[in-house]
């Protein structure tokens, strides 16, 4: 369970850091996908994304790094929604964990840090997108996120389930992730 000590905007710095937490992080959640989509998003493949997409600089973009003690446990990745099937400016886009550090505050304190900035940067409301098949999309109902998309996204010629949420309101989504954050907290306290 982890304890994040920072979430912090990414620099060019964090962009292997970020890759290797890519690439690994794709591997295992996302085991379901055929092996040639893993072997197309390769580390120097990842490292290429996080570039451009630092040199980019939209509004409503926001590339959050989660330190424990130094250490780099995560990221999570906020942009402007391009996808016209819902309605709204802004997407939660990504957010992986290692593995030893999920299950404590880490991802709430991650979609707070993307709340935050795309609510400022006037990209709310906002939607999130997950395969079908993610394990870890159930946080999304947990949130107050309402399924109303479900379709296949064609990732490399194949096709992959996914199903689109639109996030509740900017208090509800907040009251949710601060409770979450306060529960990760108790449970490490005993």
């Amino acid at each position: 369970m982890s304890i994040v000590t920072a979430a912090r905007h990414a620099s060019i710095v964090d962009v292997d850091a970020v890759a290797e937490i890519h690439t690994s992080c794709w591997r295992e959640v996302y085991s379901f996908l055929p092996n040639s989509i893993h072997e197309n998003r390769s580390l120097d493949y990842r490292r290429s994304q996080w570039l451009a997409f630092l040199s980019a600089r939209q509004r409503g973009a926001a590339l959050i790094v989660l330190e424990q003690s130094g250490r780099t446990i995560g990221f999570a990745v906020s942009k402007p929604n391009a996808d016209t099937a819902i309605d709204v400016p802004g997407e939660f886009h990504a957010c992986y964990i290692l593995p030893g550090c999920r299950g404590g505050d880490a991802g709430p304190v991650a979609m707070r840090a993307l709340a935050e900035h795309l609510r400022a940067d006037g990209c709310w409301p906002a939607c999130v997108w997950a395969f079908r098949e993610n394990p870890y999309r159930r946080i999304y109902p947990a949130l107050g996120c309402q399924p109303i998309v479900f379709r296949d996204r064609v990732i490399a010629g194949h096709a992959v389930p996914e199903i689109g949420y639109k996030v509740p309101d900017y208090s509800t989504l907040i009251n949710r992730l601060e409770t979450m954050i306060a529960s990760a907290a108790l449970r490490r306290t005993g």
